[in-house]
């Protein structure tokens, strides 16, 4: 039956229980607890080996393990592999960090990573000025997988990610449905019970304990059996339909206003609730990459009023010019992340010189260009509250509110039972899980309503960037500032071309074969310097 009397049991059998209990506890332990000191015991270095001489065994182990774990998962960034596919095969430092939107530092420590993970299929080159250039394969992805099993599995996660997250959003919208089937199941077996005892209390006279609940409705001890169908939702071919990446990406930007692409119910529902992520995910990077772009473009040398427009200036140039002490400090993280310099010119401007970008492997102007992010204004897209259509999201909400009303009322049903009584079965596994699902209900409508009013306020916000920027950008525009960017041209430096003929070592070649041929060079350019 599906609601009994509660009967109390003999003590001793819960005596017996926890008796029982502790004594499996002990078992367990005894089986466990030597099976770990075997385990750290082998992981421990051995106390012979010479590597660790000097260092006490207490301590050394930890400290061995966190640093191995280092060596063997500490992978090149994702992002410094992108940029070397799209800027190389041959790459300086501030080629990758100007394709990737990524600092000099954070550049220099990905392109060796890089190199020590493919080993044999990278090659190091030393030019004359000292400039180091890297050369990968023309597919470095494919030969870092190759090098390193973490790699090819990080890289078939990348790949797998969004069909795992679209499947995860799908179980969301599953979630909702079987929510609400499991709620209104329990109502409609708690009032038919109801009935029943009502019609019983008729016949008799009296109220039975003995026979409450015990027809359950004709369900007969199941559940789904007997009562209504609750089929109603997506069509099952809404799978053909759902997207096939689950948010915005580096990797996978599908964001077109025109051209959304159309999603099943299921997915409807996780996006009424949660939204489908940042269309500005990585602006930072696109925001760094063309700030590199744009000072190699120029000589390595920008004023605020070329960075403006690409940055976030927390005021237009009007309030800029008006302002007694100059603050251009909204230039710093960009500045320190490429290694620029402020300048101050005989006429008192201020410039910034990115000297460490002015180095280059490409071979021509196309191939410099190649992975380059020009751009004269970099707007931020509004956050849209949802990309499922609005029949698909009107549905949605229709249905967690009938779910948020059906909690309520079990909840009412479950509070009139008399005192005493035990569920058991499904109602007493829907008691036990009624707590999770209030919480469900209620999240699944408080959270589209806390997220639309603050979509407003960053919506706002965007627009309010935006209009700074376009504002910085008819300055520059207008010819105001062409006697700044006059002074700033005469800190222009040429862009440095490296590794094209002119490296005197190479870890692709023999080092007794270069030493003989950089002194026949040094022998024919003396020669010629006297002639």
């Amino acid at each position: 039956s599906w609601i009994s009397q509660a009967a109390p049991g003999p003590p001793g059998r819960h005596m017996k229980a926890s008796r029982t209990s502790l004594l499996r506890a002990r078992l367990i332990a005894a089986a466990v607890v030597p099976l770990l000191l075997a385990v750290t015991c082998a992981l421990l270095p051995p106390a012979s080996n010479p590597a660790f001489a000097g260092l006490r065994t207490s301590h050394a182990g930890p400290r061995l393990l966190r640093r191995a774990a280092d060596n063997v998962f500490e992978l090149p960034p994702d992002n410094v592999v992108q940029a070397v596919a799209k800027a190389g095969p041959k790459v300086t430092v501030a080629d990758v960090a100007a394709a990737g939107g990524i600092s000099l530092d954070k550049a220099k420590k990905g392109l060796v990573q890089l190199a020590s993970a493919i080993k044999e299929g990278a090659n190091l080159e030393v030019s004359q000025s000292g400039e180091l250039v890297y050369v990968f394969p023309s597919d470095p992805q494919a030969a870092l997988s190759a090098a390193s099993s973490a790699a090819a599995a990080r890289e078939a996660w990348e790949n797998a990610k969004p069909a795992v997250f679209t499947a995860l959003r799908v179980l969301f919208g599953v979630a909702l449905f079987a929510s609400i089937a499991i709620i209104y199941s329990a109502i409609f077996i708690l009032s038919t019970s109801s009935s029943s005892d009502r019609d019983r209390d008729d016949r008799r006279g009296g109220y039975d304990n003995d026979g409450y609940g015990s027809g359950g409705g004709g369900f007969g001890g199941g559940f789904g059996f007997g009562g209504p169908t609750l089929y109603f939702g997506p069509s099952p071919f809404d799978l053909f339909f759902y997207r096939p990446y689950y948010t915005y990406d580096t990797r996978y930007e599908y964001y077109v206003e025109e051209q959304k692409p159309k999603m099943g119910l299921l997915e409807s529902v996780y996006s009424l609730v949660f939204g489908d992520g940042d269309p500005n995910y990585g602006r930072e990077e696109k925001q760094l990459a063309a700030v590199a772009s744009l000072a190699r473009k120029n000589g390595g040398v920008l004023t605020a009023e070329q960075l403006a427009p690409i940055l976030d200036p927390p005021v237009g140039p009007q309030k800029s010019r008006e302002a007694i002490n100059v603050d251009e400090s909204w230039v710093l993280s960009s500045l320190t992340r490429l290694n620029g310099r402020p300048e101050v010119t005989p006429g008192g401007q201020i410039v910034y010189v990115f000297d460490d970008l002015q180095t280059t492997a490409a071979s021509g102007r196309e191939d410099l260009r190649r992975g380059a992010t020009e751009a004269k204004i970099l707007e931020e897209k509004e956050v849209p509250f949802s990309m499922a259509e609005e029949d698909q999201l009107t549905l949605a909400g229709i249905l967690g509110v009938v779910n948020l009303l059906g909690a309520g009322y079990l909840g009412l049903q479950f509070s009139s039972l008399p005192a005493g009584i035990a569920l058991g079965g499904f109602l007493g596994f829907v008691k036990a899980a009624y707590p999770a699902l209030v919480a469900y209900a209620v999240g699944f409508v408080g959270a589209p309503a806390l997220r639309y009013f603050g979509l407003d306020k960053k919506n706002a916000e965007i627009e309010e960037r935006n209009r700074l920027r376009r504002e910085w950008r008819n300055t520059l525009e207008s010819g105001q500032a062409d006697g700044k960017l006059a002074e700033a041209r005469t800190y222009r430096t040429a862009m440095r071309q490296v590794g094209d003929g002119d490296s005197v070592y190479s870890t692709a070649k023999g080092a007794a074969e270069q030493a003989s041929s950089n002194d026949m060079a040094d022998f024919d350019r003396r020669m010629g310097s006297k002639a």
